[in-house]
C-alpha cells in the first residue's frame, strides 16, 4: 500500500538505491566486523594502531579540500528534473574545473607535508622516520584519487541511479580490506599495505572514469569550454555547507584519532577504534542507507515543487530514525560489552562509561544527521554545518589542553554529548523555518 502517495516510477527509483546503499552498508559491515580482528591476528595489536594512525594523518589534511561535488550533483539532479540538460552540462564543467584545481592545490599540500625532517607522535616513535614518509606517499595518493572521484560521482548519480557508482566503490574497498590483512601473514612492513591501498585506490577511479564515460557518451563532456566564473562562484559558496560538514566529521572522527595518537598508546588508539567500529560507524552507516536514498529522492522531490511529499516523507523519516535509535540503544547496552569482548577476542578492555558515553553520543548524531537530510539535499544547510564545526573545532582544543593535564580521553565523549545537543536544537530550528517558508 502507498501510503505516501508516491508514483511507481519514484518508489521504483528509491527501492534501487535503497538496495545499492544497503547492499554497501550490508557488506561494509561485515568488512568493519572482520578486518579489526584479521588486523589484529596478522600485523598485531601495535602495528593496527599504528596504520590507523597513519592513515588518519592524509585524512586530517584534507579538511582543506572543498567537496564540490554533492553541491553540484544536487544542482544537476534538480534541474534533470526541470529537464535543463544545457545547465546540467555547464554545472558539471565548471565542477570539473574546480577539482581540478582542488586537486593541484593538494598535491602541494603531500609535497609539503613530505618535506618535514620529523613528526612528533608518541605512537610513532619506534618506527623509522624515512619508512614513514613512504607510508605516508602513498596514503596521501590514495586520497588524492577520492578528490578525483568527485567528478565522477556527479557524472554518475545526477540522473538519480547511484547503484553504479556505489557497486564500483564497493567492490574496491572490499578488496582492499581484504589484501591488506592477508599481506599482514606475509611481512611485518606496512609499506606494502600502504602499495596495495595507493593500487587499488587508483584502480577504483579509474574504473569510475570509464563507467561515466559509458554513460555520458552525449552527455557530459570533461572540458572546460563552458566555464563560467560566476556558476563556479555558486557551486563554491554552496559546496561551502559540504566543506564546513566534512571538516567537522574529519575533526570529529580523524582529528580525534590523531589527538589521541599525541597522548596515548597504539592500544589506546585501537581500543578507540575498535569501540568506534561497532557502537559508532556502524549504525551511522546503517542509517546512511536511508539518509542516503532519501537525500537523492528529497533533490528530485523539490525539483518538481512537491512540497506535500517531501513533507509526508520527512515524517516517516524521522519516525523510522526513532524507532532505530530506541533498539539500538536497548541491545547496545544489554549485549554490547559482551559482544564487543567477543569480536576483539578479549584483547581490550571496554569500561561500562565508555560504552554509554558512546552510546549517547551515537544516538545524539544520528537523529541530528537523518534530520538533516532533507535540507542538504536542497543546500540549505550553510548554518547548521558552521555550527557543527565550530563546535568540534572548540571539543578537540579543550580537549588537547585536559590531555596535557592528564585527563581521561573519555572526557572528550562528554564534550561531543554536549555539541551533538546543541547541534541538534540547531538543525530542528534551521528545517522548521524553511518547512514554514514553503507553506507561505
Amino acid at each position: 500500500m502507498n501510503i505516501l502517495n508516491i508514483s511507481k516510477y519514484r518508489l521504483k527509483s528509491i527501492y534501487k538505491n535503497f538496495l545499492s546503499f544497503f547492499s554497501v552498508f550490508s557488506t561494509q559491515t561485515i568488512i568493519q566486523i572482520l578486518f579489526p580482528p584479521a588486523m589484529i591476528f596478522a600485523w598485531g595489536v601495535e602495528k593496527f594502531g599504528i596504520w590507523i594512525l597513519i592513515t588518519t594523518i592524509p585524512s586530517v589534511l584534507t579538511i582543506l579540500n572543498i567537496n564540490f561535488s554533492s553541491a553540484s550533483r544536487s544542482e544537476m539532479s534538480i534541474n534533470f528534473e526541470k529537464k535543463n540538460l544545457i545547465y546540467i552540462n555547464k554545472i558539471f564543467q565548471n565542477t570539473f574545473c574546480l577539482v581540478l584545481f582542488s586537486s593541484i592545490f593538494f598535491f602541494l599540500i603531500w609535497t609539503l607535508a613530505l618535506s618535514f625532517d620529523q613528526i612528533n607522535l608518541k605512537a610513532l616513535e619506534n618506527i623509522d622516520y624515512d619508512e614513514v614518509k613512504i607510508i605516508f606517499l602513498f596514503i596521501a595518493l590514495s586520497s588524492h584519487c577520492l578528490i578525483l572521484d568527485q567528478i565522477f560521482y556527479c557524472g554518475i548519480t545526477y540522473t538519480g541511479d547511484t547503484s553504479k557508482y556505489n557497486y564500483n566503490v564497493l567492490f574496491f574497498n572490499t578488496l582492499t580490506k581484504i589484501l591488506i590483512p592477508i599481506l599482514g601473514l606475509y611481512t611485518t612492513n606496512l609499506l606494502y599495505a600502504s602499495l596495495i591501498l595507493f593500487i587499488l585506490s587508483f584502480l577504483k577511479t579509474f574504473s569510475l572514469y570509464i563507467i561515466f564515460k559509458n554513460q555520458n557518451k552525449n552527455n557530459l563532456n570533461l572540458k572546460i569550454n563552458l566555464f563560467d566564473i560566476k556558476l563556479s562562484t555558486k557551486i563554491f559558496r554552496l559546496s561551502l555547507s559540504y566543506h564546513l560538514d566534512n571538516i567537522s566529521n574529519i575533526i570529529r572522527n580523524n582529528g580525534f584519532i590523531l589527538l589521541i595518537g599525541i597522548f596515548f598508546s597504539p592500544i589506546i588508539i585501537g581500543l578507540i577504534s575498535t569501540v568506534r567500529t561497532l557502537f559508532y560507524f556502524l549504525p551511522i552507516r546503517f542509517l546512511d542507507t536511508i539518509n542516503d536514498t532519501l537525500f537523492f529522492e528529497f533533490s528530485k522531490i523539490h525539483g518538481k515543487n512537491d512540497i506535500v511529499s517531501s513533507k509526508k516523507i520527512f515524517k516517516s523519516h524521522i519516525y523510522i530514525n526513532i524507532f532505530l535509535l530506541t533498539i539500538f540503544s536497548t541491545l547496545s547496552l544489554l549485549f554490547g560489552k559482551l559482544v564487543y569482548e567477543f569480536w576483539t577476542n578479549n584483547e581490550y578492555n571496554l569500561s561500562l562509561n565508555l560504552l554509554i558515553l558512546i552510546i549517547i553520543d551515537t544516538v545524539l548524531f544520528n537523529f541530528f544527521n537523518s534530520i538533516e537530510t532533507f535540507i542538504k539535499s536542497i543546500n540549505k544547510f550553510f548554518y547548521s554545518s558552521l555550527v557543527k564545526t565550530l563546535l568540534s573545532t572548540l571539543t578537540i582544543l579543550i580537549c588537547y589542553v585536559l590531555f596535557t593535564e592528564g585527563y581521561s580521553y573519555l572526557v572528550y565523549f562528554i564534550f561531543n554529548i554536549i555539541s551533538s545537543f546543541f547541534v541538534l536544537i540547531v538543525v530542528l530550528m534551521n528545517t522548521f523555518k524553511i518547512f514554514k517558508k514553503y507553506n507561505k
